[in-house]
């Protein structure tokens, strides 16, 4: 079951995070699942952000109609810039899905995107002692009211999305 939790300190993300900016972490415990533990990190970034609840594939959906109307990038735009190539040779500048890839570590990988609103950064972080764990944390740099006005009304719906795909991605086998 995934939990709020505070982002561990050595977590690259906390380069990027002002103290002004929106952040977020939440984990779930890896203990019984060894190939989320060994696998690469980008195969577990994939697998921890594949969306694969109906209710927010519907909400993505209503998010990209309405994103074009104030010039706003969609998914569908930015999964289409997805590299052809296997996932273990995805780098800084390639997307995984629809998220474009900054920083690849050992056992944390940042991703994001940057537009005219809002920047921000997802960081899957894999903890490997004393616990087992994986923290998925968002951080969002505001540009304008704009930025805060999404975030507010998009907020509510994050929330639950990150946890129920911590939660989903706990449950299922992990295909790479």
């Amino acid at each position: 079951m995934s939990a709020a939790a505070s982002l561990p300190l050595d977590s690259h993300l906390n380069a990027y995070h002002a103290s002004k900016d929106f952040m977020d972490v939440y984990s779930g415990d890896l203990t019984g699942r060894p190939d989320l533990i060994e696998c690469d990190i980008r195969v577990l970034a994939k697998h921890m952000t594949t969306i694969d609840m109906p209710w927010a594939q519907g909400l993505l959906k209503l998010r990209d109609r309405l994103a074009k109307t104030v010039n706003l990038k969609s998914t569908d735009d930015l999964a289409s810039e997805a590299p052809l190539k296997p996932l273990n040779e995805v780098g800084p500048e390639d997307r995984i899905a629809f998220f474009k890839v900054y920083e690849v570590r050992e056992n944390e990988i940042l991703l994001g995107e940057d537009d005219w609103h809002q920047d921000f950064r997802l960081s899957v972080f894999r903890q490997l002692k004393p616990d087992p764990k994986v923290f998925v944390s968002t951080c969002c740099k505001r540009h304008n009211f704009f930025g805060y006005a999404y975030l507010a009304a998009i907020l509510p719906a994050h929330k639950m999305l990150v946890k129920q795909s911590i939660d989903n991605a706990l449950k299922r086998p992990l295909v790479h």
